[in-house]
């Protein structure tokens, strides 16, 4: 096996406006910590994996696939496998300009040439789940789901662990809407942390479903010092898994893909179960929620190719674990469909969504009125999470 790991800059030279809220319409030039994508690599003849997990909101499919193009021409093989993450940060440069997306584009494929790809042999990997509120939980009053994790993956050539994969499922929104400064936030604050501890590994992140969790319930602040002491919370958690001793399995590099069709469906959201006691801030969010509704029903929002006709859904399986990328915010409950001891379903890869909620789902909140996927693409979806 040939494994490679990059961090690349992936800051704008240039002002941009940030990207996660309605209210970041303005530009930005300060950086508070450093944007990355993170670049694990790994050939074993058969499959050429090249991972991004990416310090930003979001990265379409239609991008992804230019990537993945441009990266196969200039190693001339087309059995290279680009998978495209991000960690889901609010605060990161925005994709909606042209300037900046052809800037990123640029940056990663010229990243990449440089690579050096190292032999690896007998290599395993392990897998630790732990349940954690460290930095979040629903973030949907009189709603919790129990689905909230921290997971260790590792990998391994002999006793030595080279490579790690943080992987939570909370948004990045402990800071406030309106810092005037880019940030990777608690992701990023993570993943610095443990690279100062643990300087022969390499780390990356990944963003589980987290359509429903977020700080709002536990962090006692949103300024950059509330985002550090919730970071180092989930740095403590994951340094507590690092120390505990792992079932480590032969490692494996088998990937799959498969792309679904999305039938959308624009019944009106039934206001009846509006719940008492919302905060402030939930019922602004709602009315944000009908607007956005109104613009996807007139198919007017075309920032990340929304309303999307379909969604590459793909799988790796490393050993210890299967991983299932998904591009939409699913919420937490779709990890119930699978087998977490097996398989884990990773949230904003390989494209972009909104949120989709469970089948059934009564609560009237903001994700509900972005959610446009119909009850049948919704269990086929469940289907292919189980058999993918």
């Amino acid at each position: 096996m040939k494994y490679s790991f990059k961090k690349i800059n992936i800051e704008a030279p240039f002002p941009t406006t940030q990207c996660g809220h309605s209210c970041q319409t303005y530009e930005v030039t300060e950086f508070k910590d450093h944007l990355f994508a993170r670049v694990s690599a790994f050939d074993d003849g058969i499959n050429w994996i090249i991972h991004f997990s990416m310090d930003l909101l979001a990265f379409n499919l239609k991008d992804r696939n230019d990537l993945q193009e441009r990266i196969r021409e200039y190693y001339k093989c087309d059995r290279i496998q680009v998978i495209t993450s991000t960690t889901h940060t609010h605060y990161a440069n925005s994709v909606r300009t042209d300037k900046y997306l052809n800037y990123l584009k640029d940056v990663l494929v010229e990243g990449i040439k440089d690579m050096e790809y190292t032999e690896k042999d007998n290599l395993s990997t392990s897998y630790q789940r732990f349940h954690t509120n460290a930095v979040g939980k629903s973030r949907i009053s009189g709603y919790e789901t129990g689905n909230e994790y921290l997971c260790l993956i590792r990998f391994y050539e002999n006793d030595n662990n080279f490579f790690s994969i943080v992987f939570n499922n909370c948004h990045p929104t402990i800071l406030k809407a309106t810092v005037p400064y880019f940030s990777a936030e608690y992701p990023g604050y993570v993943l610095r942390k443990l690279e100062e501890t643990y300087p022969d590994t390499d780390f990356t992140y990944l963003q589980g479903p987290s359509g429903d969790i977020s700080s709002r319930f536990v962090r006692d602040g949103q300024d950059y010092e509330a985002m550090e002491k919730l970071g180092n919370n989930l740095y403590k958690e994951v340094v507590d898994l690092i120390n505990k001793p792992a079932l480590r399995k032969p490692m494996k590099l088998k990937f799959k893909a498969y792309i679904q069709p999305y039938e959308h469906d624009f019944t009106p959201v039934d206001m009846s179960n509006m719940p008492e006691n919302l905060t402030e801030r939930e019922l602004e969010t709602i009315k944000l929620g009908q607007e956005q509704r109104k613009k996807l029903e007139a198919s007017a929002n075309k920032i990340f190719g929304i309303p999307a006709p379909e969604g590459l859904i793909c799988s790796l399986d490393i050993g210890a674990i299967k991983l299932v990328f998904f591009p939409n915010e699913l919420f937490s409950e779709y990890m119930n469909f699978v087998n977490l001891d097996e398989k884990l379903i990773v949230s904003y890869s390989n494209g972009y969504g909104p949120y989709v909620l469970p089948i059934g789902f009564r609560h009237v909140t903001y994700e509900m009125f972005t959610d446009t996927l119909s009850k049948k693409t919704k269990e086929e979806i469940i289907e292919v999470f189980k058999t993918i």
